[in-house]
């Protein structure tokens, strides 16, 4: 029965963890931009969710929808400005939006401590707890979980079964093969690097209920994200999910029989293990 509960809790842990790692993973695969400033963005959004519940009154998943809009009007403008303008430069790109994003990075944490202060936050949303039979569950664990499994899944449908979505795919595959269908990638990028900070900007909403979050908590959740990313494989939607998944259980595993300590070190363990032992993540060798 316990095996069950830390399945189950890894589970739930694991699909808050998608929703931030597929925000990263769609402005990579489009834009080829690891974009260093992800963390910072679901920082924000969670820090204000948790000012706007005590100084508001206002729950978070009603302020779920208002962090979505904001991220996603803060993603539009930043691309063209600071993004749109390096691209088109070969291998130059890369490294250029990885000085830049690290500079916006830095920036927003400075913003977000001045306007949120420097103390680590928790949201106390939902603290009571379900129980089924011998399994006990954090109502806020399963409602962030489900909620980002939600607009996980309609991540996915947007992306398969629709013509901006199969846009997005066509432009992550081949820049040129985009092109030549017609499909304007420039603005392609736009709408990526927007969706993808007001997807990140949902997950903080969602994890500020979960684990406390403060402004300096910024670079461990872009190094989070980006561990899951590389465990699933860049630009692999479906091996996101499982990465995210796995890391979830995994984490709840260590921190039921070793402690938090441990728990919070582990992604930095995958992410070394990655790199020295399959660098190409979950996805098939080619």
């Amino acid at each position: 029965m316990i095996a069950l509960q830390i399945l189950i809790n890894g589970v739930l842990l694991g699909g808050t963890y998608v929703l931030m790692a597929q925000s990263l993973n769609l402005i990579f695969g489009v834009m080829r931009v690891v974009n260093l400033a992800h963390g910072s963005f679901i920082v924000m959004a969670g820090l204000f969710t948790f000012w706007a519940a005590n100084h508001l009154g206002l729950s978070p998943l009603i302020s779920l929808p208002t962090v979505f809009v904001a991220g996603f009007f803060i993603g539009g403008v930043l691309q063209p400005l600071i993004i749109e303008p390096l691209m088109g430069r070969g291998r130059r790109s890369e490294l250029l939006s990885l000085i830049v994003t690290f500079g916006l990075n830095f920036m927003l944490v400075q913003i977000a401590l001045q306007a949120f202060g420097s103390d680590y936050v928790s949201l106390p949303y939902m603290q009571a707890t379900w129980h089924l039979g011998n399994l006990v569950f954090s109502e806020a664990l399963v409602v962030a979980g489900l909620f980002a499994g939600a607009i996980t899944a309609l991540l996915y449908y947007g992306l398969n079964h629709t013509f901006v979505g199969k846009s997005l795919l066509a432009a992550a595959q081949s820049t040129t093969g985009a092109l030549s269908c017609g499909i304007n990638v420039a603005r392609i990028r736009l709408l990526a690097f927007a969706l993808g900070v007001a997807l990140a900007s949902a997950a903080g909403a969602l994890l500020i209920m979960v684990i406390p979050m403060s402004a300096e908590s910024a670079d461990n959740l872009t190094i989070l994200a980006f561990v899951i990313v590389a465990l699933g494989g860049l630009g692999e939607y479906r091996g996101v999910i499982v990465a995210a998944i796995l890391l979830g259980i995994s984490q709840s595993i260590v921190g039921y029989f070793v402690g938090g300590d441990i728990e919070n070190v582990l992604p930095f363990v995958f992410l070394i293990a990655i790199m020295l032992f399959r660098p190409q993540g979950l996805q098939r060798s080619t």
